[in-house]
């Protein structure tokens, strides 16, 4: 089933046909275990949220939606189920870590070698001090609603209307429970960082995650549009969602501001560097700027696949992961792409990151894959 799921939610009501593949995957994926469950003599249902991953040599081989180098040896992975796996020598093996939760992990990131982050479906975030080795639970959606609600009830939003959607919206979420998932996670250092979701979800922490203060009102979002993917581009911090919506840290005002761009598609992910931004969406849609933003290009990428993610390598070669199980090779910032012959199984390609050069780790459907590249022209 893994291979065929469509790419999935993460969506509007106004734009029930744009998805975001890593959502609905793992939304398929847990409907495919309540209806597996349904049997006379299945158990009583427990909420994710209360069952901790369960420890299986299945997951080496099980659905990985994402992937974060920890360090020079270093790689974490997460999937669905609340499955965590680590390696320990650049992603040739891998070891199960246990998890508080089964719910399914959509993202995770280290911002140093030490501090990681992952979260996903129920509002999620988990957070780990031993690189990857335990995890603890600092988030969910049963309580992030009356935070939220608390906190825009104390700022008063009367005057102001960004400030009253943002109040009106905690309240839904407070009445709907752990519906809604984080979708990405940033921290541009121990201390700083963001978890941004589903319909313009988004926390802010300045202390590490000690604390977290809702960011409904500080985006140029009035649509509440899903948040997909959060990434640093040179001293930027840059968001991109559905219907073309881009944005970028505006430091000085504490807010994210929106940034025009010719695509009005659905964005699922981003590749980034000091230099460049590329914004990865539907049909094979790939579009790079090199100026903040201020323009940009659409790439060749000749597939008709939606584009998963990305990455720049340090040679500064670009390379791109789609939902067919591609994995394109660009040149210069992806002026020109080559595809890699296909990996047998490799069914779909969920994220791609590299750790040594000509080495590629791929997520997909059947756990991680360790590819070799052809050498960089000289």
């Amino acid at each position: 089933m893994h291979a065929s799921v469509a790419q999935g939610a993460s969506f509007s009501a106004r734009a029930m046909r744009h998805v975001s593949a890593l959502a609905t995957i793992a939304a398929c994926l847990c409907a495919s275990v309540v209806a597996g469950a349904a049997g006379p003599s299945a158990p009583a249902f427990v909420d994710p949220l209360d069952a901790p991953a369960r420890m299986t040599p299945r997951s080496l081989r099980a659905p990985v939606f994402a992937l974060a180098v920890v360090d020079a040896e270093h790689v974490v992975a997460v999937g669905p189920r609340g499955h965590i796996l680590r390696s320990a020598d650049r992603g040739k093996t891998w070891e199960q870590r246990p998890a508080p939760v089964s719910t399914d992990l959509l993202a995770v990131q280290f911002p140093s070698p030490a501090q990681g982050w992952a979260v996903g479906h129920d509002g999620v975030v988990l957070h780990s001090t031993d690189g990857g080795m335990n995890w603890r639970r600092v988030l969910d959606g049963r309580s992030l609603g009356t935070m939220m609600v608390a906190y825009y009830e104390k700022k008063g939003a009367a005057a102001d209307p960004a400030l009253a959607r943002a109040r009106d919206d905690a309240k839904r979420m407070a009445e709907d429970g752990p519906t809604r998932p984080f979708l990405a996670v940033h921290f541009r250092d121990e201390r700083e960082g963001w978890v941004v979701g589903q319909f313009n979800l988004i926390l802010h922490t300045a202390d590490g995650g000690a604390t977290w203060e809702p960011w409904l009102d500080r985006t140029d979002n009035p649509d509440g549009y899903s948040l997909h993917a959060i990434r640093q581009a040179g001293d930027q911090v840059v968001i991109v969602g559905e219907l073309g919506l881009v944005m970028r840290l505006d430091a000085a005002a504490g807010r994210f501001v929106r940034i025009q761009t010719p695509y009005p598609g659905t964005w699922f992910g981003m590749a980034a560097s000091k230099d460049a931004i590329v914004a990865l969406g539907l049909r094979g849609t790939a579009w790079r700027s090199t100026d903040a933003g201020a323009s940009w290009k659409p790439l060749p990428t000749a597939t008709h696949a939606a584009v998963n993610g990305g990455v720049v390598l340090p040679d500064g070669r670009l390379v791109l992961a789609t939902q067919a199980g591609e994995l394109l090779v660009g040149a210069a910032l992806g002026d020109n792409f080559v595809r890699m012959a296909p990996m047998p199984g490799l069914g779909a390609a969920f994220d791609v990151v590299s750790m040594e050069a000509d080495w590629l780790l791929v997520a997909g459907p059947s756990g991680v894959q360790r590819l070799a590249m052809a050498p960089a022209a000289r």
